[in-house]
């Protein structure tokens, strides 16, 4: 019998409330506060006025109302509505002067006329409310000067005094943590004044923590709220985040909070995207391949990773090192080849300078400077020598008087030109062509006397590093121009003039 009597008094409750809804729906539309607007110029601005049909210049009536301007109808009778223009929140209206009505309707319902409380004169402006049917009603909360919401709207703070159509309003109070949400009914015959019950919102609230790895963005009721971490208050429900970060896939972490216990929620940071690389070396044995200092592969590179790039450097023993950079892209496969070139110890350009021995009829200390140019080789030397002659015995020419017996050394000067070839990866062999002077240095008898020579040679390098060659040059030089005195000494001393010479040394290239 008890769950009888409920449900009759639940379904006696929703009649009433459904009937207040109706009575809110087909309430009558009341004009409100209607007044002229002296200092107003709107009327008669040139960019805003209107003309009637006469051409004078037409009253503007401001209407103010919370009611959307497309469901709202006008009329004038004869006299007619010279212009309309719907503004956010509120219509102008522009009449006749000396109108004295206006029939104002919403869809489905009558004509509400609304006559003038004073003469509508040409070019004035004028303003007035126009809402439903309600009345004004006093909102009371028990927390003093909380800001009072009605329906969305401020109204102003508690308490307060404000006009409401019949019906059902939504009331919000919030001051601090302390909150009123509910509704509450306007009718004809209902009360005036509404008391409403503000309470302590904290104590419905929990703390929640929300930490997520690697630095995820953490977005909650759409917003982004935090990065990494977030703490926060929560009612006791259940909730949701969600968790992003730059090419990865969002995660959605859910969670509940009760009252009066802290929520710890340790989330899983997003999965990346990911892609696949794959890389064929050549050549591949003895391939080892590092990313930053690490060795991550032998030989071929085949990995799954997150999207993004790469850079892999490429070992090999005798070859280039060689540095790539690889882009990885989402649920993609990337291919490539990596082609490892051989170290080049024999340059096609490249600059050096030797030191060796020669060896001829004396030997001597060689230097030499030169450089190769796509190939095309050119070098200057010089060999001092450290040899000594055997002596040669001066007589004097008219008495045959001996005058004394000297040794002699030779030094050389050289240029040369040829063209580089490199046969094996170590090994070069330039053959030349070039210039061999050869001057005696030794006593006051042919000090200084030369010998002119071209020669043809060439010169073999052996690298066993990549700066630091051990050379070996056999030529052979002809005389082209020999001094007199030269060629007595040389034939008294043993000396050479031309002939077959050996230079063996390192050469330091750069």
């Amino acid at each position: 019998m008890k769950t009888k009597l409920k449900s009759f008094f639940r379904l006696l409750l929703l009649l009433i409330v459904l009937s207040c809804i109706k009575e809110s729906h087909a309430a009558d539309l009341v004009v409100r506060n209607f007044k002229s607007l002296p200092s107003d110029q709107t009327a008669i601005n040139r960019e805003t006025m209107k003309k009637d049909q006469n051409g004078n210049t037409a009253a503007l009536v401001k209407i103010y109302t919370p009611i959307n301007p497309s469901d709202l109808y006008f009329d004038n009778g004869v006299m007619g509505i010279v212009a309309r223009e719907n503004k956010p929140g509120q219509i102008w209206l522009y009449i006749p002067a000396r109108s004295q009505k206006i029939q104002i309707s919403t869809s489905g319902q009558s004509p509400t006329p609304h006559y003038f409380e004073e003469p509508i004169e040409s070019g004035s402006t004028y303003s007035m409310e126009l809402m439903f049917e309600g009345k004004d009603i006093s909102i009371v909360a028990n927390v003093n000067k909380a800001p009072i919401f009605v329906d969305g709207d401020s109204v102003g703070i508690s308490p307060v005094n404000t006009y409401l159509s019949f019906g059902d309003h939504s009331i919000k109070a919030q001051l601090g943590y302390m909150l009123y949400d509910g509704n509450i009914i306007v009718s004809k015959d209902g009360p005036s004044r509404f008391e409403i019950k503000m309470e302590n919102e904290n104590d419905k609230y929990s703390p929640v923590s929300v930490y997520v790895p690697n630095e995820a963005e953490i977005w909650f009721d759409g917003k982004r709220v935090a990065i990494g971490e977030w703490h926060t208050r929560l009612k006791e429900g259940s909730y949701f985040v969600e968790l992003r970060k730059r090419n990865c896939e969002p995660y959605i972490e859910s969670f509940n909070v009760k009252i009066g216990q802290p929520s710890e929620i340790k989330a899983k940071a997003p999965i990346p995207f990911k892609g696949y690389l794959s890389v064929e070396v050549t050549p591949a044995l003895g391939t080892n391949i590092f990313h930053a200092d690490t060795l991550v592969a032998k030989n071929r590179l085949n990995r799954q990773l997150n999207i993004g790039d790469y850079t892999y450097t490429f070992k090999r023993k005798g070859y280039i090192t060689t540095t790539k950079t690889f882009s990885v892209r989402n649920n993609e496969e990337t291919l490539d080849t990596v082609r490892l070139e051989r170290v080049q110890y024999i340059k096609k350009n490249s600059l050096y300078a030797g030191l060796g021995i020669t060896y001829n009829s004396i030997p001597g200390i060689n230097i030499n400077i030169g450089g190769t140019y796509q190939n095309i080789s050119a070098e200057l030397g010089y060999t001092l020598g450290i040899g000594r002659s055997g002596k040669v015995y001066w007589f004097q020419s008219s008495s045959d008087l001996f005058v004394g017996a000297t040794d002699y050394s030779i030094d050389e000067l050289t240029g040369k030109i040829g063209y580089q070839f490199s046969f094996i990866q170590r090994i070069g062999l330039t053959p030349q062509v070039g210039y061999l002077g050869q001057r005696l240095r030794g006593g006051s008898h042919g000090n200084g006397a030369m010998c002119h020579n071209v020669t043809i040679g060439a010169k073999c390098i052996f690298k066993p590093w990549s700066h630091v060659g051990i050379f070996l040059t056999p030529e052979f030089a002809v005389p082209v121009s020999v001094n007199p005195l030269y060629n007595d000494i040389a034939s008294h001393a043993n000396l050479s003039k031309g002939g077959l010479f050996i230079t063996a040394g390192l050469a330091f290239s750069f």
